[in-house]
């Protein structure tokens, strides 16, 4: 078989995409006849797990099998929770959603003959939020790792939708930005295009900021108008919060096109019922949307300086389902006087990881064929390629370049966070010097020699690494904990005031590099590092017995 596939793991629906015979990007169905699956896995015992609509359903009745919005607790310090009293890591509740998915897809492709007996969907590229870090990609390629796909590449949402509105191709030249409001996560992102060339200038965004978000303000609404009409706190029944938040998300869209809609609301102290116009949900949730605006404002900001203001910005993609609140739209249009797209919300991601899959699977399979006609190795080719860009042309030419759209697509990124070490300053206080900062081109490295042992006779440092969203080169260490610790131990004991040069580099598969060296003996440290907030081995293969015994439906 040689379909790859791309997957759009989201907070509150998945869905998996692939490019069909014709060379479109196609959607599968899961087993409802849906395009897309909730996010939301039911534990009903460890042999026997649901995911998608059914789940979903059970948060109402058994919400301490069932979980939600799993994204916002990938790569963080508390991932875990506990269903029917088993633990789980988020990564490994992310993989039950990845292999419903798949598993459904899997039918789908067989039913219609594009799967044969015995072929499964293996390559995929998963997307991720812009703005997630290190740890959170980690955990998101361990999710892909846990459900048995090869986890081919992790690239951002955003930059999945503007390949799938179709922004890349010879003919094009513009500046797209894309404000990308899912259910639990928001992010925007300014990219530069240049044919099949796509240039991130900067992102930003809020991992705990998303439709769940209005669902909350509007539950928080009723159930006070509740207490105000009946005296009763809804708030402390959890099964009829559970079955609220099913009927807060149906108004909720509903208010999306329509100017109001009918609410009622059964609790032991009797029946509510109100009229709820889309002025008032708009004025409840008010504040959230300003939220988005901020961060809006400060990557607008930030494009600025790098010379890309708004008046350079060619189109306004929205992207995420919590996008077709009319609120967003007409905010952008208001305080930016700018008409944005409602670019296909719901799978625009999956279609554009799709649509990058293929072409990168066709441009290596390509390489390999050069390389076997010239006897030169794939690295040796590749190396050429960098310097001449011969490879590159020559592809296009031999698949009809820009009449096929097989121009190969190429992604610069920027980084999605500030990364520092731990050092003292000339007070003698411990502080985080930035070396690799926000929204700086990847791949991106930085050389600081003004760091030096601190005691006599010292034979080690403990490089402690931090990852931020700040812009400042030093910073306060307050409650903040790195995400590494690396001990680099000298051949021998060395004075005060050795200096220390410290090189940090991060490429574009998110990998950190640090090499060190302090300058009396010349001892050395070059490694690559084991993040902070991941499963051990010992819990990843744990979990990995666990998948392959059960049953996911």
């Amino acid at each position: 078989m040689s379909y790859v596939f791309g997957i759009d793991l989201g907070t509150t629906y998945s869905c998996i995409s692939y490019i069909d015979e014709y060379g479109k990007p196609v959607v599968l169905k899961n087993s409802d006849g849906d395009h897309t699956t909730p996010s939301v896995v039911m534990v009903e015992s460890e042999k026997n797990i649901i995911v998608g609509t059914e789940a979903k359903r059970s948060i109402e009745v058994e919400p301490d099998k069932t979980v939600q919005f799993i994204k916002r607790k990938m790569g963080k310090e508390n991932d875990v929770v506990t269903l029917n009293g088993t633990t789980y890591h988020a990564p490994e509740i992310s993989s039950m959603i990845l292999k419903k998915i798949v598993n459904d897809a899997n039918e789908e492709l067989r039913q219609t003959g594009v799967l044969k007996d015995g072929e499964s969907i293996k390559d995929v590229v998963i997307t991720c939020p812009a703005y997630f870090g290190m740890n959170e990609r980690q955990a998101t390629k361990a999710a892909g790792e846990l459900a048995g796909l090869n986890v081919l590449n992790i690239i951002n949402e955003p930059t999945a939708a503007a390949i799938s509105y179709g922004v890349s191709g010879s003919d094009k030249n513009e500046t797209v930005l894309v404000y990308d409001l899912g259910g639990g996560t928001f992010d925007i992102t300014v990219m530069s295009i240049a044919g099949s060339d796509i240039s991130v200038v900067c992102t930003g965004g809020d991992d705990q900021l998303g439709g769940k978000d209005w669902d909350e303000a509007l539950m928080e609404y009723v159930v006070e108008r509740y207490e105000e009409e009946n005296g009763e706190d809804l708030s402390e029944d959890p099964e009829t919060v559970a079955a609220l938040y099913v009927d807060v998300e149906t108004w909720k869209k509903a208010l999306t096109s329509r100017e109001k809609v009918n609410i009622s609301v059964n609790g032991s102290a009797g029946r509510f019922r109100e009229e709820l116009t889309r002025e008032k949900y708009e004025e409840l949730t008010c504040d959230l949307l300003n939220r988005t605006k901020n961060l809006l404002d400060d990557v607008l900001a930030t494009s600025e300086k790098q010379g890309y203001p708004i008046s350079r910005i060619d189109k306004v993609l929205l992207v995420g389902g919590s996008s077709r609140m009319p609120q967003v739209a007409a905010m952008i249009e208001r305080d930016y006087h700018v008409t944005p797209v409602l670019a296909d919300p719901d799978e625009a991601v999956a279609k554009g990881a799709a649509i990058y899959a293929s072409n990168e699977k066709a441009y290596n399979d390509f390489v390999v064929d050069e390389a076997a006609k010239s006897g030169k190795s794939i690295e040796q080719i590749k190396e050429e390629n960098l310097v001449t860009g011969e490879m590159d042309k020559k592809f296009a030419l031999t698949t009809g370049g820009a009449a096929s759209g097989a121009l190969k697509i190429n992604i610069t990124n920027v980084l999605s966070r500030t990364y520092g070490m731990e050092a003292l300053d000339t007070d003698g206080q411990r502080k985080i010097f930035n070396m690799l900062m926000i929204n700086d081109k990847l791949p991106a490295t930085k050389r600081k020699d003004e760091f030096a042992t601190v005691v006599d006779n010292q034979n080690m440092v403990s490089i402690k690494i931090y990852e931020s969203r700040s812009t400042d080169e030093i910073m306060e260490i307050e409650d903040r904990c790195p995400i590494t610790e690396i001990e680099m131990k000298f051949k021998q004991g060395v004075p005060k005031g050795t200096p220390l040069v410290m090189n940090m580099a991060l490429d574009n598969s998110g990998i950190l590099h640090i090499i060190a060296e302090e300058q009396l003996n010349h001892s050395k440290l070059d490694t690559t590092f084991q993040l902070s907030n991941q499963m051990t081995d010992a819990e990843m293969s744990s979990a990995a017995l666990r998948m392959s015994s059960a049953n996911i439906e």
